[in-house]
């Protein structure tokens, strides 16, 4: 019934816009082109009457925005963390450069890639990278090295990569789909590695962004000459080049160079 009053007071407003009226005095007929017509005026009728509001006051409400790429940043760039076994082989550097932040003996410069294939934002991922390589707890904290990037000819390619991409690029090490490796010029990292970390890190009380800390300075380890060491003793804090993906021998996870505690 109530849908039904509505559309009757619908068309009696369109009924009356639709009228017309001239500007002839009152009780005289209009005579040739002297009279111009002119939409009767409601001043009252379309001004009372409003739609119903049916939802009510909510839904005119937006939720609060989150802050800009928030999610993507705890990804570690990634805009989704299921990563492809295989996706493509095709590497794309990421554009764009950053001094170094610092002085310091040697400037390393990095350039930063990406597989095409993989859902991450290379920008947010190489701010990372990087943010880790100049902290002052890596491999830089006494004076020794710096690190800036470039997309141009480097001294380091750093790699984000699938793990069948990761197998490829890192032969004739066996990474077997599973971890990363760093050789002689450039480090690879396995984004499944990247996204979800290792478990026998996890397991011992390290937390994703540990571990991809961890991940960087491991393998640029490698590249700036570091090989593998032992856990020190049971309950230690793990020396970076320990191999914290496989395990940690009764070590704490540590993602450091220069970690302390």
């Amino acid at each position: 019934m109530r849908r039904g009053r509505w559309a009757a007071l619908l068309l009696v407003c369109l009924a009356v816009l639709a009228g017309t009226t001239t500007d002839t005095e009152p009780g005289t007929e209009p005579s040739g082109r002297s009279g111009t017509t002119k939409l009767l005026r409601v001043p009252h009728l379309l001004e009372v009457w409003r739609p119903p509001d049916l939802l009510g006051e909510g839904w005119r409400v937006l939720p609060p925005k989150s802050p800009a790429g928030e999610a993507v940043r705890a990804q570690g760039g990634l805009w989704r963390l299921d990563v492809p076994h295989d996706a493509g082989g095709e590497l794309r550097t990421v554009p764009g450069s950053e001094p170094a932040p610092r002085e310091a003996e040697r400037v390393v410069t990095v350039r930063v890639a990406v597989e095409r294939g993989l859902a991450v934002n290379g920008t947010e991922f190489a701010r990372q990278v990087m943010d880790t390589l100049n902290d002052p707890r890596g491999w830089g904290h006494d004076g020794s090295v710096v690190f800036a990037r470039t997309d141009g000819e480097a001294d380091i390619d750093i790699t984000l990569a699938s793990p069948a991409t990761t197998d490829e690029l890192c032969a004739p090490v066996d990474t077997a789909g599973r971890v990363s490796c760093g050789r002689v010029g450039y480090a690879v990292l396995n984004a499944q590695r990247w996204a979800h970390g290792a478990e026998p890190f996890l397991e011992a009380g390290g937390t994703v962004a540990d571990y991809r800390h961890y991940l960087v300075n491991h393998e640029v380890g490698h590249v700036l000459g570091h090989p593998h060491v032992r856990c020190p003793a049971p309950g230690a804090l793990a020396p970076v080049m320990v191999q914290q993906t496989l395990g940690l021998d009764g070590c704490r996870p540590n993602g450091w160079p220069a970690a302390s505690g």
